[in-house]
């Protein structure tokens, strides 16, 4: 049941909520929706385009591929600042300045946007999700054009999400190793509001006839700073730098077989099964930027085929060329990293010089 005949009275005000990010992996980069305040005719909701149903049928499945429907949701305001403030992330408000014509045919549309037929749509995480929805449902319901003046830092979208991922290094490179290249496209300022806060940024200077389009940022609630602990011997690179090292001055001590073998199954394993993700997420799902990837070049799904041969005495001969290629490919890949300057973090770069060590070791053994 919506209320697109509910005339709004002339108190009613309609503001863009942004919410900081949060310590979980999808609230990393924070979150935006429409509130709609209108004391005389009791209303006080929140339009929020980020729900989904976990009931859809085969859930996992179309979240992998990218084909999980997401919804507009509505809920009170009170509730939705109340889980903010439990999840201690700080909420803003933009309240716009529109005339009484431009709110309600907002609000209509928001309300035509909840009937069943029309509140789903197929998210996509850099072009269609709940803060561009939030922006383009709102620049619909406007006669003109809004001048944005957000400034233009020739920033790619890697560079966008970096700010955000850079205090949790660990999701950063794990993001880093299953998306693609295609992040390193450089992006427009209108698609910088892509992210909350850029278009919080974007509303404190857009003009629209002549005027600010939204009032002052008001601060709704203002959480206590995270607090992020990040010493440096933690990092990806540091643990992979140290790491490979350590295993390869043992194995030089300790020329055992059994250890070879040991750790060949184990990192041929990995790097096998992210080759398989790396694959599945660039050839089989609506995932932005996940192709070409070239992390692929060290995370291989041919590797698999490598595991079941390892503790043979001798190498079937498909199985030693095979090697042979991909030891080629690895050494090709670091001065390709160091001069192309591909999306592949540098901690990958230790595990692209323990698998040549390993791919050599195994040569010789075989």
């Amino acid at each position: 049941m919506t209320d697109q005949n509910i005339s709004l009275s002339p108190q009613a005000e309609i503001s863009i909520l942004t919410c900081s990010p949060g310590q979980e992996l999808y609230s990393l980069f924070g979150h935006t929706a429409i509130r709609v305040h209108d004391p005389l005719q009791r209303i006080d909701r929140v339009y929020n385009y980020g729900t989904f149903d976990f009931s859809t049928p085969h859930f996992y499945l179309k979240y992998a591929k990218g084909l999980l429907p997401y919804q507009l949701s509505v809920q009170k305001f009170s509730h939705f600042l109340y889980n903010y403030e439990m999840e201690g992330r700080s909420v803003y408000s933009q309240t716009l300045q529109l005339d009484a014509q431009e709110k309600q045919k907002l609000f209509s549309l928001l309300e035509e946007n909840m009937l069943p037929q029309n509140r789903y749509y197929l998210y996509n995480f850099l072009y269609d999700n709940c803060t561009t929805r939030s922006r383009d449902i709102l620049l619909n319901s406007l006669s003109d054009s809004v001048s944005w003046h957000l400034p233009d830092t020739d920033k790619s979208f890697w560079n966008l999400l970096d700010e955000y991922l850079q205090p949790s290094p660990w999701v950063q490179w794990g993001i880093h190793t299953i998306l693609g290249q295609g992040g390193n496209r450089e992006a427009t300022t209108f698609q910088y509001m892509f992210l909350p806060d850029y278009l919080m940024y974007g509303l404190e200077n857009a003009q629209y006839h002549n005027r600010l389009l939204a009032a002052e940022t008001e601060v709704l609630y203002q959480a206590p700073p995270l607090e992020t602990n990040n010493p440096w011997y933690q990092s990806p690179t540091f643990v992979f730098a140290s790491g490979v090292l350590l295993l390869i001055l043992l194995m030089q001590k300790f020329k055992n077989n059994a250890l070879l073998n040991g750790l060949s199954l184990l990192f041929f394993l990995i790097s096998g099964l992210v080759g398989v993700l790396i694959v599945f997420l660039g050839g089989f799902t609506e995932h932005p930027i996940t192709f070409p990837n070239w992390n692929i070049l060290w995370a291989n799904p041919v590797n698999l085929l490598v595991v079941p041969c390892l503790f043979r005495q001798k190498f079937p001969r498909w199985i030693s060329i095979y090697l042979k290629i991909y030891l080629a490919i690895l050494a090709f890949a670091i001065p390709f990293w160091a001069i192309a300057q591909p999306a592949v973090p540098m901690a990958s770069i230790f595990i692209v010089i323990l698998m040549i060590y390993l791919c050599i070791r195994l040569r010789v053994k075989h």
